[in-house]
């Protein structure tokens, strides 16, 4: 939970540079127009990973790993959708951090549902 905490703070911090017109060319990112849907993601997950760090290991971390889950699945998915069409605006280089990204949604959806059978019994 606390690992998770950690990416969703750093997405946060990218989120909130959505103004930062440098940082999303030199990643190939398109970018957020306009940005402060980005920021308000970032403020959000930041919001996230405050809550994933203070109650890891904590009751009520069963209740959060199924929410956070469920985000995460629902975010790749929309990440792939979005990537298989071929509609994102990104360059190649971003294309790949987009993969990344949806890989990883997948992945952490995966981690948080086992956590959250894990602690059933809980």
């Amino acid at each position: 939970m606390r690992l998770d905490a950690l990416c969703d703070a750093s997405l946060a911090v990218f989120l909130l540079a959505a103004t930062w017109d440098g940082l999303y060319d030199f990643l190939g990112l398109p970018l957020p127009d306009p940005p402060f849907y980005a920021q308000l993601l970032g403020v959000a997950l930041l919001a996230l990973a405050i809550l994933e760090w203070g109650i890891a290991g904590r009751p009520g971390q069963r209740e959060v790993a199924l929410g956070v889950a469920v985000g995460s699945a629902l975010g790749a998915l929309v990440l792939a959708v979005w990537l298989v069409r071929g509609e994102t605006g990104a360059e190649d280089r971003g294309i790949v951090i987009l993969v990344f990204v949806a890989a990883f949604l997948a992945l952490e959806a995966a981690l948080h549902t086992r956590t959250y059978v894990r602690n059933a019994g809980s």
